[in-house]
């Protein structure tokens, strides 16, 4: 893996692993990036098998917006991280889980979220990039 490789090349990454979230496309959106949910175990395997330099540290998804009590895309999120567990024989609060933005923070928290990505909720709406 080319991102293994070049951690591995720098000066600290002889002593230090980098630690990266296997990002899951949990909505199916073209637009989005990530493996699909029933690739995240042979994905993870082959980070913790053959990636000396990476420490997984968990799972990531951007949901499509839910307004629900419990959003698909994160329900989605967490059946991974249990099929992850189950078939590397880790235990689920070995994985961080990287699920929420601005908008469902609340939801993401309630569903056992480790970490947020927060933008508008701190600094407010901000004007739409324009591109070239």
């Amino acid at each position: 893996m080319a991102l293994d490789k070049a951690w591995g090349s720098q000066e600290h990454g002889a002593s230090k692993k980098l630690q990266v979230m296997v990002q899951v496309n949990t909505s199916g959106e073209a637009s989005k990036s990530g493996v699909l949910p029933s690739e995240a175990p042979d994905v993870v395997a082959h980070v913790i098998g053959t990636c000396p330099h990476l420490k997984f540290a968990g799972l990531m998804t951007i949901g499509k917006p839910d307004s629900s009590v419990r959003p698909e895309c994160f329900q989605i999120l967490l059946d991974c991280r249990e099929a992850v567990a189950n078939r590397l024989g880790l235990s689920v609060q070995q994985m961080d889980l990287s699920m929420g933005m601005s908008s469902d923070w609340q939801q993401a928290i309630s569903m056992g979220t480790t970490s947020i990505r927060i933008g508008s909720a701190i600094f407010g709406q901000r004007a739409a990039k324009v591109t070239p």
